[in-house]
């Protein structure tokens, strides 16, 4: 979809400017760029994958998709998995978005074959024809246009503009043609006869079959009405270019249409359409027109280039899912099921100090932020608990005057996941801004958040902030919004979140349990804080839960 666009916009770009060149070479450009849009979706099933880095950062920054994710349900344990993707194929967005476009192709599809069975029946009810100077003037036609084949000559009260259709040509005349001047009925058969000489049946039904399967996008259709115009001009181009007078065809366009009662089935290429006529008339009156015609040189030069730019096009593969994340309701330890809170004055925050920089330092006055918000402490990783590290993470933070962390970034870390977790607290505080002579200020500062095994305890408490465990009674939640995380070139890795959903289905991102590297902890937090979830439910009540996110990452 996106290939067949780039495509599209760039013919639109570009060929309505070529008024230099003739009608029939704008009119190939438009067949190949019809052609090229529906082969590049064929092409990138084929063709092996190229993932250039353009690419890359244009998908990540397309928007995320959102598929709907069936009920959670709980196994005996009480814990629930779900294994989600970014695109799922059955999802129910998915469904509907194809039963839309096959229900549109559908309609388009039986559109053309109502209009082709109403050309059967015209051309069942017509007649040959027999009279001998519509005959010898069609066959003078046909030499002249250097026609091999010639085509079945009908004539038909039922119609009053001259058309052509079929793979095995056929022309069809209005009966008022017996009463028509050898000079008109000349002009008439050439348009006719060009028509064929071009194939330009063949197209306009090539055209009429990409319009049936992107019958959604409004630039396939303005394609189609570019090349049927073109190719009505790059006919008429042929019948001047035989020595007909430019007046007295425009004469002859302009009386088809005044007598005109039926309208030619879409499905036929008609000499003349109201709508067409305007058009017509400025490119045939006009002086020192290019109205050339397209030599095989320049049809096998546009096959050339256009696969040159159709074929690394439909190789291009924008990244798919780039992560599966598992998510699952958490067994809380026991420690941390109590519900009642701890006693003031048992524990004490991490932030060992805040310290004002540049370009607010020195004797300049500036009051240091404080912290007036510490719902989310620092917590320790897995791998940092195992190893029984402890110290400080200094970070450098942007505190705006609402008391808001707008940048954060470790200055000096421990590892082991414990300087992500760190800037995932200290994103969460709210602080009392910064100051000078009582104006609030945004202040950049150093913080020193320490980890300490022996307020960890204290600290799951705080965090975990009366959380309900999903068990006999509680509604489990469910996502309604997933958010494709970007691909990695680092190969397969896995993160684990620890998270809080709160009462509204936004997750509250707590820790790191199980870190990969700084640029794939901050990934995976940053892309599940846009997760959102139906809350989870206690007598039908909206409860905060405690979860795991598992975000395995791969290429």
């Amino acid at each position: 979809m996106i290939k067949a666009t780039i495509a599209l916009v760039l013919a639109q770009l570009v060929v309505p400017r070529l008024r230099h060149r003739s009608a029939a070479e704008r009119h190939l450009l438009w067949v190949v760029t019809l052609i090229a849009a529906a082969a590049l979706p064929l092409l990138g099933a084929v063709l092996p994958a190229w993932q250039p880095e353009w690419a890359r950062h244009v998908t990540v920054n397309l928007p995320a998709s959102i598929p709907y994710l069936e009920r959670w349900s709980g196994t005996a344990g009480g814990d629930v998995i779900v294994r989600a993707t970014g695109l799922e194929p059955r999802s129910l967005a998915s469904r509907a978005a194809l039963a839309v476009w096959g229900t549109g192709t559908l309609i388009a599809v039986l559109l053309l074959v109502a209009q082709l069975r109403r050309l059967r029946l015209i051309a069942s009810s017509s007649q040959n024809i027999t009279d001998l100077r519509l005959c010898r003037l069609s066959e003078e036609a046909r030499l002249a246009i250097g026609l091999r084949v010639r085509p079945t000559l009908l004539q038909s009260a039922r119609v009053a503009i001259p058309f052509t259709w079929g793979l095995r040509p056929r022309v069809l005349l209005p009966a008022s043609a017996l009463t028509w001047s050898d000079q008109r009925i000349r002009a008439v058969l050439l348009h006719e006869m060009a028509h064929v000489r071009r194939h330009d049946w063949a197209v306009h039904m090539l055209a009429e079959g990409v319009c049936a399967v992107y019958w959604f996008h409004p630039l396939v259709w303005l394609a189609r009405r570019q090349l049927r115009s073109e190719g009505e001009r790059a006919a008429d181009d042929v019948v001047l270019g035989l020595g007909i007078d430019a007046g007295d065809y425009a004469a002859y366009l302009v009386d088809v249409i005044r007598q005109a009662r039926l309208a030619a089935p879409m499905s036929t290429v008609a000499m003349a359409r109201s709508s067409e006529l305007a058009i017509r008339m400025a490119s045939l009156l006009g002086f020192a027109r290019n109205r050339c015609a397209v030599s095989r040189a320049k049809v096998g030069a546009a096959v050339v280039l256009t696969s040159l730019a159709a074929v690394p096009l439909g190789a291009i593969a924008t990244p798919g899912v780039a992560a599966r994340i598992e998510v699952r309701t958490v067994r809380l330890p026991a420690a941390l099921n109590a519900t009642a809170a701890s006693p003031p004055g048992t524990f004490q925050t991490a932030v060992r100090s805040i310290r004002v920089t540049a370009p607010y330092s020195g004797p300049a006055g500036v009051i240091p932020p404080e912290i007036v918000e510490y719902t989310t402490p620092p917590l320790y990783s897995d791998e940092a608990r195992q190893r029984g590290i402890e110290g400080i993470v200094v970070a450098h933070a942007t505190v705006s005057p609402d008391g808001r962390v707008e940048q954060a970034r470790v200055i000096r870390g421990l590892g082991y996941g414990l300087d992500q977790n760190a800037l995932v607290a200290l994103r969460q505080w709210r602080f009392r801004a910064g100051s000078r002579n009582g104006v609030a200020l945004s202040v950049n500062a150093l913080v020193d958040i320490e980890f300490s095994l022996r307020q960890e305890t204290l600290n799951e408490l705080i965090a975990n902030d009366m959380a309900t465990q999903v068990g006999p009674g509680v509604t489990p939640p469910r996502a309604v919004l997933i958010v494709q995380p970007p691909p990695t070139p680092s190969g397969a890795s896995t993160v684990v979140l620890d998270v809080v959903l709160l009462e509204d289905g936004r997750p509250k991102i707590v820790r790191i349990l199980q870190s990969m590297n700084p640029e794939l902890d901050e990934t995976a937090v940053r892309t599940f804080e846009q997760w959102r979830f139906t809350p989870a439910l206690k007598d039908g009540v909206p409860v905060k839960v405690r979860i795991t996110a598992q975000v395995n990452f791969h290429d």
